[in-house]
């Protein structure tokens, strides 16, 4: 199949022989005329068809090359749309790719027969387990003491602070502030001081915290404090929201 450019080098070189032709011609009889062995009238006709005859070529010339133009622009434009499909179904492949199955994680994080490991060992499970399915680097499991109301930490993750976590009450404190709204957080840049982790590579200091509420009865009975490096985002937001509600059955149950 001939090219494009191998069409456009083609309709030029013959309507270069064209006019060549046409010019050649012209002068022959322009030599005849002179020499007196042509009739002018003759001369003009012959003249005018040449004329005529290279208009029409010309035109066709000119509809040739704006077809070749067009079909250029329309080769263009479909390789751009080809490429924008490809760019397109990249994307969408990295979003199917990185949607996570929600309820597959949850199975993975609550453990089996909850109920029978007591509330300490209950939430580490459920802290370790939220760091085997995410990046969390630490974490505390609050549960709120019935009679004092306080949050009390029931269980760590990666904890290394020389003091504890400490306890709080609704409206105090960032979780105390979240119990009282019953509204996931989802913050980053948070105090240098807030958490220290350390770990076999070395110390460091978490930017980004979730921090959920657990309800029972739209009554707030526990908090989840999570520390990571990068933030979590609305998909794990969206599967913090679900494990909460299972959260907030299961621990009114161990209590």
């Amino acid at each position: 199949m001939i090219s494009v450019k191998k069409y456009k080098i083609l309709s030029y070189v013959l309507l270069a022989l064209v006019a060549i032709i046409t010019i050649a011609i012209t002068n022959l009889l322009l030599n005849l005329i002179i020499s007196g062995k042509l009739n002018e009238y003759v001369i003009v006709y012959v003249i005018l068809n040449l004329l005529l005859n290279f208009t029409m070529f010309f035109l066709v010339f000119r509809f040739i090359q704006q077809l070749i133009e067009k079909e250029t622009i329309l080769k263009e434009l479909l390789e751009r749309i080809q490429t924008s499909k490809e760019i397109m179904d990249e994307n969408v492949a990295s979003e199917e790719t990185k949607k996570i199955d929600i309820e597959d994680l949850i199975q993975k994080i609550i453990p089996p027969s909850p109920q029978s490991l007591g509330i300490e060992k209950f939430s580490e499970t459920v802290l370790a387990n939220i760091a085997k399915v995410s990046e969390l680097v630490q974490g505390v499991f609050y549960v709120k003491n019935k009679e004092s109301g306080e949050f009390i930490p029931a269980g760590k993750y990666a904890y290394f602070s020389n003091q504890p976590p400490k306890s709080f009450i609704e409206g105090e404190t960032l979780p105390g502030q979240v119990a009282k709204d019953k509204k996931i957080l989802n913050i980053n840049n948070i105090p240098t001081d807030y958490f220290t982790v350390v770990s076999g590579l070395g110390s460091g200091m978490p930017k980004n915290l979730l921090i959920l509420p657990v309800t029972d009865k739209e009554v707030t009975i526990a908090i989840l404090e999570l520390a990571t490096f990068k933030p979590y985002d609305k998909e794990f937001e969206n599967l913090f929201e679900k494990l909460a509600v299972l959260l907030g059955k299961i621990v009114n149950k161990i209590k």
